[in-house]
């Protein structure tokens, strides 16, 4: 990146570039428009003005380039996002998704089985699931997730969400159906170290909620503290999860954020607090014990020889 100071070109005044950053909706268009903005204000190295706006520098020398060179076109026109591999446009998705979309509408449930069916006839061709989960993903569609664990070997019923204005998508994790929870021999639970009813009432009040913005949380937090409460009796690795638990990549990943932010300890705290007023005491100990050990390391001491010849 170099020490050179970044400059912006002067296509647009200090005041016009603030009142373009001011009044933009779009969150990465204003972005933009403070980087130019403080490269006007502020001359300085790519690598400060990246902390200040919270991006990366190689992000700042592009937007840059891109405005010295195109100017406010440049900077306010969208890059080119289009679909370079596509069964049908846009346009054709939408018609070929209305008969579903009026059947939605009027109550009824459509399966992702009965929606690539059609789509294979559609195209002439049969086509992958994740195909059509992609499809249903641009056009607002989400899986019903009751209706879906309680009947066996079905495929996910879905809905669509034009209606309710509710743009949450669920993707289905897995390629084979598994038996409902209720039907195996544990009624509510499908393994010993799942959590119950009781236990899961304690601990969802300390999960940490979902991060403001972005994609909304889809996650079930019971199947993640199930398939770590799994991992930690079995001793399996991450990748030799059951399917029924979520995938073993997300579960992996909300360990690693919890257990850096201090999550785990957090809930330690609570809990043993918890226990000590249940038990009379007070919330912390007001005294320790704290003890030791010598261990020995070797009975011969000093770089004395025992051997004969030594001796």
């Amino acid at each position: 990146m170099g020490n050179r100071v970044t400059h912006a070109a002067r296509h647009l005044s200090e005041d016009a570039v603030n009142a373009r950053m001011q009044r933009e909706q779009r969150p990465w268009c204003r972005q933009h428009w403070e980087i130019i903005y403080q490269a006007l204000t502020a001359p300085q190295k790519a690598e400060d003005i990246a902390r200040t706006v919270g991006v990366s520098a190689s992000t700042v020398h592009r937007v840059i380039a891109a405005y010295n060179r195109g100017g406010v076109a440049a900077i306010e026109t969208p890059g080119k996002g289009e679909r370079r591999h596509q069964y049908l446009t846009l346009s054709q998705e939408r018609a070929f998704l209305q008969p579903f979309v009026t059947r939605a509408a009027q109550g009824e449930r459509t399966t992702v089985a009965e929606i690539q069916h059609a789509f294979e006839e559609r195209v002439g061709h049969l086509v992958d699931d994740s195909s059509i989960y992609r499809l249903l993903n641009r056009h607002g569609w989400r899986k019903l997730g009751a209706g879906v664990k309680a009947s066996f070997g079905s495929a996910p019923a879905l809905e669509s969400t034009r209606a309710q204005g509710d743009r949450v998508v669920m993707r289905e994790r897995r390629k084979q159906p598994f038996p409902p929870k209720a039907a195996r021999q544990q009624s509510s639970r499908c393994y010993p170290s799942d959590l119950t009813d009781q236990e899961w009432a304690i601990l969802e009040p300390l999960i940490p909620p979902a991060k403001e913005g972005g994609r909304p949380r889809t996650t079930d937090m019971r199947d993640v503290l199930n398939a770590l409460f799994y991992v930690d009796r079995t001793g399996c690795q991450w990748r030799a999860l059951p399917h029924d638990f979520p995938p073993w990549s997300t579960v992996w990943s909300y360990f690693r954020t919890w257990r850096n932010e201090g999550t785990w300890q957090h809930m330690h705290t609570i809990l043993r607090e918890q226990v000590r007023v249940k038990q009379g005491r007070e919330p912390t100990p007001s005294a320790a014990i704290i003890d030791s050990q010598s261990v020995k390391t070797s009975q011969k001491g000093g770089l004395a020889g025992m051997t004969a010849g030594r001796k």
